[in-house]
Formats: C-alpha cells, structure tokens, sequence
C-alpha cells in the first residue's frame, strides 16, 4: 500500500474516532444519527451544486444506491444489536469483517493478496481483539463462540454481513468510477460517498419517525445541531477519504487499516478522561503499529 493511500486510511481513521466519541456521548445517539444524516445530505447538496452533474455517471449510479441500501440497513442493524444484546457480545462481531472481505474480496473481485499482507490485517484484528477482550483472549474467543450460537445474536451477524457486503460494493463502484474518470479521484470519492449517504441516512430518517416520538426526536435535534454537523463533517472526511482510496487499493487492507479509530477512540479515553494506559494497551499499540508499518512493504497482487 503507497504511504499517501496510507495516510489518506489513518487520516480517515481519526474522524471515525472523532463521529463515533461525538455519537457515544450523545444523550441519544439513534436521534443523532439522523440528525448527522441531513447535515451530511445539506452538504452534499452544495456539492452537487457547486460541481457538474455531468461528473455523475449512469455505469455508478446501481452501486451507489446498493451503496446506500446497504448502508441505511447498517445504521439500523447495529442499532438494533446494540438495544438486543450487550456491546461486550455485540462489538466483536460487527468488528469482525477483515477477516470476511479478503475471502470474498478473492472470490469476488479477484484480489489477492501475500502472506505480509494477511500477517498485517491479522495483526491489527489481534489488536482490536485483545483490546475489547481487556486481553483475555481465550475467554473472550470462548465468550465469541458461545455468541455465535446465541438465537438473540442474529442482529450482530447481520451487521457483520452488511458491514463485508457494502465494503464489496464500494470498492466495485470506485474502480468503475475512477476507469471513467481518472482525472478527479478526489471528487470521485466524495460525489460517491454524498449519493450513498443521501440514501441511506434517508431510509435511517424514515425508520426513526415511524418507530419514535417526533416530539423525542426533535428535542434531541434542537439541543444537538452543532453536534451534529461536526459529526456529519467528520463522517464526510470519515469514509469520503475511504472511498477515495478504494479506487487505488485493494479492499481488504483499507478495511483491516480503518480498524486503528478503535484505538484512537482507547487513547483519546486516556488523554481526555484519565483512564489508565496499561500494558494490555501498550500491547495493543505496539500490534497496531507493526501491522501498519508492514503495509507500508507490501502491495497487493492483481
């Protein structure tokens, strides 16, 4: 993976932290969702506005709105895990995918990746593992399995199956994308990411009237506007860099690479709310870092 593709990946990576923070400290983070979802579509507007429609094309246009089916049915599926089991069940699983996309990514779409490619994406699921196990690996891996028999646990596979099937599509779309406009892979991204969104923060707004208390919604909505327009620019910068980077790179890396915001999330904690590093969390870091820095010596076959 090029450093400038990698540095895209992390930059990215640091506004997922910064939404998801914004969102967990949210007095409803559902209704914030929404919230986010209608800046983002207002600044996708001025987008289109400000741009060429002519940039748009037709051979796109299904995957973006796979793109944002797929998406809207995220938001909604994780919300549901989240209120049906506990985050200690539910977070493993959704965070699971790097080890699902290069399967299908092969299958798929043709990658293929070597051995310091795949010694790199598990190295930082290792991390991201013994991180939420507060590393007791085998009694977490133990607790993952009982999980994975558990009836109630349906909503977290099928976040995990949205969250390996939208990373597919998105990377179809892009690599359609940039074959018909190579001179804007900036834009491409970012036209990208504002269809998918508008589509699926759509279906998320419609989901959230029809099931709550407009007066709820709109009480959280009035007090939170400004956090929710920081968290929708994060959000942009969050996965428009991602779609920007798919055009380039295989998919399975850039998923396993977004996988550092978990950290990021873990050392902000400490920084902000004093809670102690710790050597599981040094650990951790130190996996990271060495699952990073092999990226950085390898690239993906064709």
């Amino acid at each position: 993976m090029s450093l400038a593709n990698m540095g895209l990946i992390l930059i990215s990576s640091v506004f997922h932290a910064v939404w998801n923070i914004l969102t967990q400290n949210s007095k409803n983070s559902t209704f914030l969702s929404g919230l986010k979802g209608l800046w983002i579509m207002a600044l996708g507007l001025g987008f289109y506005l400000f741009f060429d429609f002519q940039m748009f094309p037709p051979e796109v246009r299904l995957w973006m709105i796979l793109s944002g089916v797929l998406h809207g049915l995220y938001i909604l599926s994780l919300s549901r895990a989240y209120s049906s089991q506990d985050i200690s069940y539910v977070y493993p699983i959704a965070r699971s995918a790097p080890v699902f996309v290069p399967v299908f990514a092969w299958a798929l779409l043709g990658e293929h990746l070597d051995g310091i490619s795949f010694s790199s994406i598990g190295m930082i699921l290792l991390a991201v593992y013994l991180l939420h196990f507060e590393g007791h690996l085998i009694r977490g891996f133990k607790k993952l399995g009982e999980a994975i028999l558990h009836k109630d646990l349906r909503w977290s596979f099928i976040t995990l199956a949205l969250v390996v099937t939208y990373s597919l599509v998105d990377k179809r779309g892009m690599e359609i994308f940039i074959s018909i406009h190579p001179e804007q892979a900036f834009a491409n991204g970012i036209i990208f990411f504002f269809a998918e969104s508008a589509i699926g923060f759509s279906l998320c707004n419609l989901y959230l009237f029809g099931v709550f208390p407009r007066s709820d919604i709109f009480n959280v909505w009035k007090q939170e506007w400004r956090r929710g327009l920081v968290a929708g620019v994060a959000t942009l910068f969050s996965y428009g860099l991602i779609c920007v980077v798919l055009q380039f790179e295989a998919v399975s890396p850039v998923v396993a690479l977004r996988q550092t915001s978990v950290l990021m999330v873990v050392f902000w904690g400490v920084w902000r709310l004093g809670e102690p590093l710790g050597k599981q969390r040094l650990l951790v870091a130190v996996l990271m870092v060495m699952g990073v820095g092999m990226m950085c010596w390898t690239r993906p076959g064709v």
